[in-house]
């Protein structure tokens, strides 16, 4: 996360615990993104919701090549929708839609947009600077600092926050590693 600019690690964590007050969830209560996009007015699909999709492209999408992709945003019509791949685990999919929720909320443009010939956007891409911001908006919207030292301190194990939180092992050692609440408890009881 070494593009990020100084002091966006502290804005995700205020704007996390600003998203859960509008939500009326505890500081520590874990967020379902799925919620939140309810709440910011975005509609999250999956490949099965699309109408007109043929069958053999949902198949490909959901059983043939799940692994290829996670999640894409689609504006249009004054529409937001994010298309969100239903097959991987939960903490996979809750991180997919937290990130693509992430850069709708930092109002990133993508790099590279695609049109139809209708001028629907179909497809986009964003520099590397927007995604680190994204990836570090999302994972602290998953599991802000807070939260964190609150479960470490009940004496959670790393299996139950991720399932209480409904993140990944991954986003969880990354967080625990970057907001150094490890290194604080530990200085705590010495």
């Amino acid at each position: 996360m070494a593009n990020l600019r100084r002091g966006f690690k502290t804005w995700c964590e205020n704007a996390a615990a600003s998203y859960r007050r509008d939500l009326g969830l505890a500081r520590g209560a874990p967020l379902d993104p799925l919620l939140l996009a309810r709440h910011l007015g975005i509609h999250v699909w999956s490949p099965a919701d699309i109408p007109g999709l043929k069958q053999d492209i949902v198949s490909h999408l959901t059983m043939d090549d799940p692994e290829s992709w996670d999640a894409v945003t689609i504006a249009a019509e004054g529409m937001v929708l994010i298309i969100l791949n239903s097959t991987p685990d939960l903490g996979r999919r809750n991180n997919s839609l937290a990130h693509e929720l992430a850069h709708i909320i930092l109002e990133h443009e993508p790099a590279h947009v695609f049109h139809t010939p209708d001028g629907h956007m179909m497809m986009n891409e964003y520099n590397e600077v927007h995604e680190e911001e994204a990836n570090c908006l999302a994972s602290t919207l998953l599991l802000p600092r807070d939260a964190l030292l609150e479960a470490i301190r009940r004496g959670m194990s790393d299996n139950a926050m991720t399932k209480y939180f409904g993140v990944s092992a991954a986003l969880l050692r990354m967080r625990r590693n970057l907001t150094g609440v490890d290194k604080q408890l530990a200085n705590s009881r010495t």
